[in-house]
């Protein structure tokens, strides 16, 4: 595709420029087909109704930005920061939404077939009213021998989203929290903060969602109340989980003082740490989308 070189010219003459010139040519479209626009800020500009399908948006900052009714099919917004901009009714068929940021973001309408959300981040202020999708992509993976990134992991497996359930499934995907650990898990003291928490919550609507192992980092996925204070949450469990380790280790080093066999001391500890971690991936399963009939891992 070849973009129009005025266009994405006037677009890095910044803000002021760019929006003034929307103002006084509100019948002329932008024409931004196929346009190197990365890691450019484009946060607060008009682009209602642009015409930026295949675009290079890699990275960029479009918090606040119009994109209502925009053509965006087949962009790559890889990492891009789409924070509080409407996207109302726009087209994103076979876009790239890879780790892009869309926090409070209104997709009311807008539509997602083929598009590609892997680890897209989302809030409870996500707008999907009303979008339109057949099937989606939650993973891809560049391929050497074809020279270029494949889209898997289609969701649904097979056949297409009936009316409205794209927006039913993934808003449920909306109200959680990761919680990161990246030096390894205790599961006990998991398990001890997991549960101080529901008591601190009286168990409103608090459960484990899934477990994933990261790069070596264990991510372990929370659903929580739409009105629920995700940052404080993730605070809270945190404390616990450290106050929970220092009582586990307090309680260790006194077992260790009458221990006779370490290495069987140790083997228990393995045992029993592993039948937690079992136990804790039930309760995921159990609780988890998929086991209510979902398609969403």
């Amino acid at each position: 595709m070849v973009y129009n070189e005025p266009h994405s010219y006037l677009i890095k003459l910044g803000l002021s420029h760019w929006n003034n010139w929307r103002a006084k040519k509100p019948d002329v479209i932008p024409m931004l087909e196929g346009a190197n626009l990365n890691l450019l800020d484009l946060s607060g500009f008009n682009l209602r109704e642009a015409k930026i399908q295949g675009a290079n948006l890699f990275g960029t900052d479009l918090i606040e930005a119009d994109l209502t009714g925009a053509d965006l099919r087949k962009a790559d917004l890889t990492g891009a920061d789409l924070k509080k901009a409407n996207l109302t009714g726009a087209d994103l068929s076979e876009a790239r939404l890879i780790r892009t940021q869309t926090l409070e973001t209104n997709f009311k309408g807008a539509k997602f077939t083929g598009t590609c959300l892997e680890d897209w981040n989302v809030d409870s202020g996500t707008n999907l009213e009303g979008a339109i999708c057949d099937y989606v992509y939650l993973k891809s993976k560049y391929s050497p021998q074809e020279k270029r990134y494949v889209l898997q992991e289609r969701r649904p497996y097979t056949g297409t989203f009936e009316l409205g359930e794209f927006t039913r499934l993934f808003q449920k995907t909306l109200e959680t929290v990761d919680l990161i650990f990246r030096n390894g898990i205790d599961w006990q003291a998991f398990l001890m903060a997991f549960q101080q928490l529901e008591i601190e919550r009286n168990k409103s609507e608090l459960s484990i969602q899934g477990l994933e192992n990261k790069n070596g980092s264990f991510v372990v996925r929370i659903s929580v109340a739409p009105e629920e204070d995700k940052t404080e949450l993730e605070k809270s469990f945190k404390q616990q989980y450290k106050l929970a380790l220092q009582a586990i280790e307090e309680n260790y080093r006194e077992q260790l003082e009458g221990v006779g066999n370490l290495d069987e001391w140790i083997a228990d500890y393995r045992h029993r740490n592993a039948e937690l971690k079992e136990m804790i991936e039930v309760m995921a399963k159990v609780q988890s989308p998929s086991c209510r009939n979902s398609i969403i891992p």
